[in-house]
């Protein structure tokens, strides 16, 4: 979040409590949740870290193997190179580079596959959180629902923080997106 949007939200909550005492309006009733841990202590959150490094093991497991291909056509190329004729030697190092280039691609597309996935799987999960916060502000009846990662909130007392509270809701509530995925398996 950058500068200005720290400011406004820091005008927001000075000026809210006035405007809502000079309405004659209902007390002010202010939360706040971090969203980073609720991701990360969520099972939903726990089970996306899980098949992530899952599917990135996959992936090293592969690459492990073609690396492992690479680097033996080299030390082949080196140590039979100087006995093999031209033709040889040349078809052998075209193999090699085409191998290699090969495994830096896999490996490139890997690490981008991996970062695609992690993203998506937060977005979504996020989004989720994100109805869950909605849904405790509504029924609550919550002024406002601050972010509270020590970026947007500096300090906040324990009864206002929210965090657990949406941990559990969306523990029992579950993920959508866990659901969709266990039934199209």
């Amino acid at each position: 979040m950058g500068m200005f949007q720290v400011g406004v939200w820091a005008l927001v909550a000075m000026l809210l409590p006035a405007a809502v005492w000079a309405q004659g309006g209902p007390a002010l009733k202010i939360g706040y949740v971090d969203l980073q841990k609720a991701l990360n202590k969520s099972e939903a959150g726990e089970k996306a870290k899980e098949r992530i490094k899952g599917d990135a093991e996959k992936m090293e497991a592969r690459l492990e193997k073609q690396k492992t291909e690479v680097e033996k056509l080299k030390e082949e190329l080196e140590k039979k190179g100087l006995l093999l004729s031209g033709d040889e030697r040349d078809s052998m190092a075209r193999d090699y580079r085409q191998k290699l280039r090969d495994f830096e691609r896999l490996y490139k597309d890997s690490q981008q596959e991996i970062e695609l996935q992690d993203r998506t799987l937060t977005a979504r999960l996020l989004d989720e959180l994100h109805q869950i916060v909605q849904e405790i502000g509504e029924k609550d009846g919550y002024t406002l629902i601050l972010e509270g990662n020590n970026t947007v909130v500096l300090y906040g007392a324990q009864t206002i923080d929210l965090t657990d509270l949406v941990i559990r809701l969306y523990n029992q509530k579950g993920s959508k997106f866990f659901k969709t995925a266990a039934k199209t398996n």
